[in-house]
């Protein structure tokens, strides 16, 4: 396999896309899982789903979490 000198500015930027992605994914694990407030679900094998899957309500997002 051959070693490769790829350009800073290259690495910088993939630096900084992994962090956005990280930060992206703390942000979608501490707000709720819908902007407008909706119910919950649960599917669950028995009901004909592949997957058992759940969300509990949403209360929505504050006015400050939308901006």
């Amino acid at each position: 396999m051959a070693d490769y000198d790829f350009p800073k500015d290259l690495l910088d930027a993939q630096q900084e896309m992994r962090q956005v992605t990280a930060d992206l994914r703390g942000l979608y694990k501490r707000l709720p899982w819908s902007v407008e407030p909706s119910p919950g679900w649960t599917h669950t094998r028995e009901g004909g789903k592949f997957y058992e899957n759940f969300r509990p309500d949403s209360p929505g997002w504050t006015e400050e979490e939308k901006a």
